[in-house]
């Protein structure tokens, strides 16, 4: 007998974690994918349609309408995005009010597992010192969940240093041009401050596109397993140094880090650039610790790449998790 797909329905499916999970699970036909879109006609929705995926309309502040795009699912997906400019707004709602809304709609379309892209709380793990406002609403919206009682499974996947942050020419200029403009010396320099206490600190880099969606696939392949256990998402450990040793390999161009106080960066004085900042006094107050005290390894991210690159019908050798140098060499032109 011929078991249904369960279906999964991602919140967040056009942006970038959401339709790296969709694109993954879209290969797996135990899985049906639904995908939630403000705009069912924008270029990414309609990409994930032709994929397979079912597209819903619905708004994550009407809950009403969110409860009807859940109705029926298996499984759900959720990332909620902390750069939307409406959380600048001091008077106005925030990242856990769409958060809190997004969960009491799934426990009222009576969805029993859950993948939630949470984040450690900066404020509870420094006893107050360093708040964090996107790490700390998250990790509410996170407890939250798991407090309601209702879901079977509770999941929740921490991203790392996004390896796609330096597609961006907008992010470049802001963190020194590399690795797009060289500077008066003939060098792509990465002006960015220490990660931990030390020069040599690595840093947590995740590749979005390639691994992601995986991780999170893998997650539900077995969610019990990943119930309350928080995954470390994470596809190479590299210090700055390293990461701009990697490109100038791949490319053959000059690359190199420099590193800057952390309030000297990241356009001092744009409040939207205001979590990135403490981020920073955070990784140096607690010398890189990212996840907080979740392992900061590849070994989780690891198993649940190959376990979803086998559902997803590849071969084992393609289950590597993507470098830094792999990367490079896909989206810059290497070296000849």
């Amino acid at each position: 007998m011929t078991r249904s797909p369960k279906i999964v329905t991602i919140f967040g499916a056009t942006g970038t974690q959401g339709g790296s999970v969709a694109q993954s699970l879209l290969q797996n036909k135990d899985f049906q994918v639904r995908a939630i879109s403000r705009d069912p006609e924008s270029p990414r929705a309609q990409e994930l349609e032709r994929l397979g995926a079912t597209i819903v309309k619905a708004n994550g502040w009407n809950k009403d309408e969110i409860t009807d795009a859940f109705k029926g699912s298996w499984g759900a997906f959720v990332n909620t995005n902390s750069d939307d400019p409406m959380f600048l707004d001091k008077q106005g709602p925030t990242e856990f009010d769409l958060g809190k809304t997004i969960v009491d709609a799934l426990i009222a379309a009576d969805v029993k597992n859950l993948v939630y892209s949470s984040f450690v709380s900066t404020r509870e793990y420094t006893g107050g010192a360093i708040p964090m406002k996107s790490m700390d609403e998250k990790s509410r919206i996170e407890k939250y969940a798991v407090a309601s009682g209702h879901f079977s499974t509770v999941g929740s996947i921490h991203a790392g240093w996004y390896m796609e942050n330096y597609l961006n020419e907008e992010v470049a200029q802001v963190m020194g041009g590399f690795p797009f403009y060289a500077d008066a010396e003939g060098y792509k320099t990465l002006y960015m401050p220490l990660w931990g206490k030390t020069r040599g600190t690595g840093i947590p880099w995740i590749c979005i596109d390639d691994d992601f969606g995986d991780l999170v696939h893998g997650m539900f392949l077995d969610p019990k397993k990943y119930h309350q256990r928080p995954v470390p998402a994470i596809s190479e450990i590299l210090s700055w140094d390293e990461f701009a040793r990697a490109f100038e390999k791949v490319t053959g161009e000059k690359a190199r880090y420099v590193p800057i106080p952390a309030g000297e960066t990241l356009a001092p004085g744009v409040s939207e650039l205001d979590d990135h900042r403490e981020l920073f006094r955070f990784g140096q107050a607690t010398d890189g610790k990212y996840f907080g005290d979740l392992p900061g390894t590849t070994d989780i991210a690891a198993t649940l790449k190959g376990a979803a690159t086998l559902a997803r019908g590849k071969s084992e050798s393609e289950a590597q998790l993507t470098t830094a140098e792999k990367w490079f060499r896909s989206n810059y032109k290497a070296k000849a």
